[in-house]
């Protein structure tokens, strides 16, 4: 053998991705049972939660990844808690595993290896999302003054025309 060649073991089985996207979403289903959510709207998760493991590329998988922020959102509560900071893990990862099931055919082979630099950048900024929440619960609480929403919102509105900018440049 070449020292230049690699050697390819079996690998994962296509439908890898879709099992997971099943598991992942009915651990986030289980995460919003644990916060309040009803019987009724678990269900439809749940069989969104199918749909989507079923045909990943559909708009099922927008629903999916939607579905629990709004749920917590209608539920109310503190926004910096365990539970969200869960399901925001749960959810980025219910989008990269409907990415990769809607993009790898179900009888193809996909090895490991190939999965470390996304995993790489879940890992990244899933730490960025645990340290901005860290900030977040050092921050006093009560009324924020006016000049300050007015300087954030203008913050916001120049990085929005900043990635506008950008994204013209390269079309």
């Amino acid at each position: 053998m070449n020292p230049g060649t690699v050697e390819l073991r079996g690998g994962w089985p296509g439908w890898v991705f879709r099992a997971a996207v099943g598991v992942v979403g009915l651990v986030a289903a289980g995460v919003l049972y644990a916060e309040g959510v009803t019987l009724t709207p678990l269900v439809l998760y749940a069989g969104l939660t199918g749909v989507t493991a079923a045909i990943p590329a559909s708009a099922a998988a927008a629903l999916l990844v939607a579905y629990p922020p709004v749920a917590l959102v209608v539920l109310g509560g503190e926004p910096v808690r365990p539970a969200v900071l869960v399901l925001v893990a749960l959810v980025h990862l219910l989008h990269l595993l409907c990415a990769y099931a809607a993009l790898v055919p179900v009888r193809s082979r996909i090895h490991p290896s190939a999965l470390r630099p996304a995993a790489l950048r879940f890992v990244a900024v899933q730490a960025g999302v645990l340290g901005l929440a860290g900030v977040v619960l050092l921050l006093p609480g009560g009324r924020t003054d006016a000049a300050v929403e007015v300087i954030g919102l203008a913050c916001a509105a120049g990085l929005v025309l900043g990635a506008v900018l950008l994204m013209r440049r390269r079309s």
